[in-house]
C-alpha cells in the first residue's frame, strides 16, 4: 500500500506540474517523456496493489487515461486532448487522496491535504530535475520554466512543513512520531523538509546564471532528499 501511495503521488506530481513548464517551451517530446514516466509509475502501483491483494482500479484508470492523453497530444487544441488531459489531472488528484486514506487510515479532509502537499513537493522537484536534463537536449530553451519550478519546490516544501507541523499538533502525534519513532521521524524532517528548503539558495543561484548543468546536479540531491522524506512520511503517517 505504501509503495503504491508513493508511486501514485510521484506520477501525479510529474503530470500536474507540467503547466509550469509549458509545451511551447519544452516541446511535445518532453511532455511525452513525462507521460511515459507517469504511466510507468502508475503501472507499477497497479502491480504493487495486485501483489498486496488490494483493488487496483485507480491505477488501471490512470494508465488508460495516460495512454489516451499520450495518443492525442498531437492535437493539443482539440477537445479530445483537452478533455482527457483535464480528466487525467482530476483522476491523479483523487487517486492520491484515496491512497493516502487507505494507507494511513486518516480522515478524508486530512488525507486530501496530505496528498496534495506531497504531490506538490514530489512533482515540482522531479519535474525540475528532469527539465534540467532537457536543457542539454534542447539548446536555447528559455530558463523561465526552471525558474518557476525552482520557486514551486520551495513553496511546496514550506507548505509540506506546515502540514506536517499541523499533524504533529494533533493529540498524541508528537509522542507517537517524534518520540517513539525517534530517528526515523528526524530523518523524515531533516531530509524531506529541511533539505529542500536549505538547497533552494544553491539551486536558485545556479538557475539565475543559467548554469543548468550545475542546477541539475543539486536537484539530484534534492530529489533524493524529498524521496526519502516522503517515503518515511507515509510510513510514519505524518
Amino acid at each position: 500500500m505504501l509503495l503504491a501511495l508513493f508511486l501514485i503521488d510521484t506520477a501525479a506530481g510529474l503530470y500536474l506540474f507540467l503547466p509550469l513548464i509549458g509545451r511551447r517551451n519544452a516541446g511535445a517530446k518532453f511532455y511525452r517523456l513525462i507521460f511515459i514516466v507517469a504511466g510507468a509509475l502508475s503501472l507499477c502501483a497497479m502491480v504493487a496493489l495486485v501483489l498486496a491483494h488490494r483493488p487496483a482500479t485507480g491505477p488501471i484508470i490512470l494508465v488508460a487515461l495516460t495512454v489516451i492523453v499520450y495518443a492525442t497530444l498531437r492535437w493539443p487544441k482539440r477537445l479530445v486532448f483537452r478533455g482527457s488531459a483535464m480528466l487525467l489531472g482530476v483522476a491523479y488528484a483523487v487517486a492520491g487522496a484515496w491512497q493516502w486514506h487507505l494507507a494511513t487510515g486518516a480522515s478524508w479532509p486530512w488525507s486530501i491535504v496530505r496528498a496534495l502537499s506531497s504531490i506538490a513537493l514530489l512533482g515540482s522537484v522531479n519535474d525540475a530535475m528532469l527539465l534540467g536534463h532537457w536543457y542539454l537536449v534542447v539548446r536555447g530553451m528559455s530558463i523561465d520554466p526552471l525558474e518557476r519550478l525552482t520557486h514551486a519546490t520551495l513553496a511546496s516544501a514550506i507548505v509540506r512543513t506546515i502540514v506536517v507541523a499541523a499533524g504533529l499538533a494533533m493529540p498524541g502525534m508528537w509522542h507517537e512520531a517524534a518520540i517513539r519513532e525517534g530517528i526515523f521521524f528526524w530523518m523524515r524532517a531533516g531530509w524531506g523538509l529541511v533539505g529542500p528548503i536549505a538547497l533552494y539558495p544553491m539551486v536558485w543561484g545556479t538557475v539565475k546564471i543559467r548554469s543548468t548543468m550545475a542546477a541539475t546536479g543539486i536537484l539530484y540531491v534534492d530529489v533524493v532528499a524529498v524521496v526519502i522524506g516522503e517515503v518515511l512520511s507515509a510510513w510514519l503517517g505524518v
